[in-house]
């Protein structure tokens, strides 16, 4: 019998065990209490070995009968019948409790045959005829040897022997339908056998016809990867030859920065994409951070730990990609918290002077893995750029602004100053000009000579830049020791609250030239367009007025146009 037929009954018998035992049990109880069993001892032994042989069976057919030998499911038959037959003998059964122990003893016997795999020998006939001859023996003739004598017992004898017979004619006819099926499962394996060898042939050349085709499949999937691939390149390439044609036509360094983020955003589809440039590199006086960001919390993460990432790059002393964040395992403390998949910086350098850092960073997994060289060709093109506006910026810076003190001068005042007053007319915004100079200069220069001079008026253009750039006004040396502070949006009052502070702070200014110690003083004069005159060409002359008024009326004071008079 096939190990598949086998294996298929065991998931059967498994069910028909447990119905078979829990029946059987059933009786045993029912019995006893309808009172058909007297003997207490053996409702306990029955009850007993029924559950017993439930659990070896659960136990012996778990999994499958590969584990056990045929010996060992012999031995456990026998035993389940030797154990039911042992029962019989301690009290008179009733006939219906001996027909259901027959029964089950025939259904242990079904069990030995179908899983023996020996049917055609004479000591299996015997065998089971045996057993059954036994088992009649036991539940009949022992169970009721004190009621029957004499003639009867013949009767006896020949239930035993069709006992035999039943087991004979079942365990025949077993075998012959088993035979049968052997015969006509013969047949079938060698009519099938030609037609197995031309399966396997065309499986064989299947295989082929399919290796083949997986071949081509796969050449098809490299083909179109490459195109795809060559297509990403050729996107990539014509970016960055745009972006080189806007930087080759634009001397805004803070506009580069925002078209080359742009840039990588719209071509590399990043999460998050960021810049810092240092100070001074570009004419700058302080950083500058540019980010684009899909969501907010990118966006301030980056802001947050970007000079950190800046110091990490510099510490690190190399222009290779600094890998922050690799599918989920941050290198770095920085950018922790936003569910970032990928973060690499990338240096912005020049000469191997590392200026700046680029960062890049993306919420998919295996984001680089196609490498660095977009984002690293994009940086050396803007740096590439940015030396060349830093030229144009510096050459521009020269001749805009006062060699001495670095701020504006009058040649750019005169250039800048008539665009200016046209914003102002366009606009209607308050325009404010205040002039000051510094008193007694001459003396300054003829006692502490022209190089302490010069520490003086850069000392006062140092305090005009400052407040200028603190109140979004510009500051310009206008003639010698002459300097203006132009303020737009803000009228006469709030002007003299600035120019109070202006003053005090030049008044408070010691410059230390060798071993002398100068102290400074100014006079200021201011003019407004159009609470102090109605002509806004007018502004400038009578803000130069009005500091000429402070010069000759004691100096070191503001005077305020129209206001003269006033203390």
């Amino acid at each position: 019998m096939t190990e598949d037929f086998k294996l298929k009954y065991l998931k059967s018998m498994k069910i028909i065990n447990r119905i078979a035992y829990a029946l059987m049990l059933s009786l045993v109880l029912l019995s006893r209490g309808a009172e058909l069993v007297s003997s207490n001892t053996a409702t306990v032994y029955y009850c007993i070995s029924l559950v017993v042989f439930l659990l070896c069976d659960e136990a012996l057919f778990r999994n499958t009968l590969r584990r056990f030998p045929t010996l060992v499911l012999q031995l456990r038959t026998y035993i389940f019948i030797i154990v039911l037959l042992i029962g019989s003998c301690f009290t008179c059964l009733p006939v219906v409790f001996n027909i259901a122990l027959i029964c089950l003893i025939f259904f242990l016997l079904i069990q030995d045959i179908i899983f023996g795999d020996v049917f055609n020998s004479f000591y299996n006939y015997i065998k089971y005829i045996g057993i059954g001859v036994v088992s009649g023996i036991i539940l009949s003739f022992i169970q009721c040897r004190g009621e029957v004598k004499g003639a009867w017992l013949l009767l006896y004898v020949i239930v035993i022997a069709i006992l035999g017979f039943v087991m004979y004619v079942f365990y025949d006819s077993f075998y012959k339908a088993i035979t049968v099926l052997d015969d006509r499962y013969t047949r079938l394996y060698f009519r099938n056998a030609d037609v197995i060898a031309e399966n396997k042939k065309l499986l064989k050349f299947q295989e082929r016809v399919e290796k083949v085709n997986s071949e081509i499949n796969y050449q098809k999937i490299n083909l179109t990867k490459a195109n795809d691939d060559l297509a990403k390149i050729n996107d990539e390439t014509r970016s960055l030859i745009e972006v080189m044609k806007y930087f080759a036509a634009s001397f805004d360094v803070e506009k580069n920065v925002h078209v080359m983020l742009e840039n990588v955003v719209k071509i590399k589809q990043t999460g998050a994409a960021a810049i810092y440039l240092e100070k001074d590199i570009y004419m700058n006086d302080d950083p500058y951070l540019e980010v684009i960001s899909e969501n907010s919390v990118a966006e301030t993460l980056l802001k947050q730990d970007i000079r950190n990432i800046y110091d990490a790059v510099r510490r690190r002393a190399s222009t290779n990609p600094l890998v922050l964040c690799d599918n989920y395992d941050f290198k770095y403390p920085f950018l922790t918290g936003g569910n970032l998949c990928n973060a690499v910086a990338f240096p912005a350098y020049e000469n191997d002077n590392i200026y700046g850092v680029m960062v890049i960073t993306s919420s998919k997994y295996d984001f680089f893995e196609n490498g660095y060289a977009f984002y690293e060709s994009s940086l050396m093109d803007f740096t590439s750029a940015l030396i060349s506006d830093r030229l144009y910026l510096q050459t521009e810076d020269m001749a805009k602004k006062d060699g001495l003190t670095k701020i504006y001068n009058r040649i750019y005042f005169n250039k800048f100053y008539p665009e200016l007053k046209e914003e102002v007319m366009a606009s209607g915004d308050v325009f404010t000009v205040c002039m000051l100079d510094i008193d007694h200069f001459k003396r300054v220069n003829d006692t502490y000579g022209h190089l302490a001079g010069d520490e003086v008026i850069k000392a006062v253009a140092r305090i005009d830049a400052e407040f200028a750039k603190k109140y979004d006004g510009t500051a310009v040396r206008y003639g010698g020791e002459e300097f203006l502070l132009i303020l737009r949006g803000k009228g006469v009052e709030e002007t003299y609250k600035i120019l109070c502070d202006a003053h005090e702070a030049i008044k408070n200014t010691v410059v230390e030239y060798e071993d002398f110690r100068i102290t400074i003083n100014s006079s200021m004069g201011i003019a407004c367009y159009p609470e102090t005159c109605d002509n806004i060409n007018d502004v400038l002359d009578k803000s130069d007025k009005a500091m000429y008024y402070s010069k000759e009326h004691g100096r070191g004071r503001i005077t305020i146009d129209g206001r003269e008079g006033e203390t």
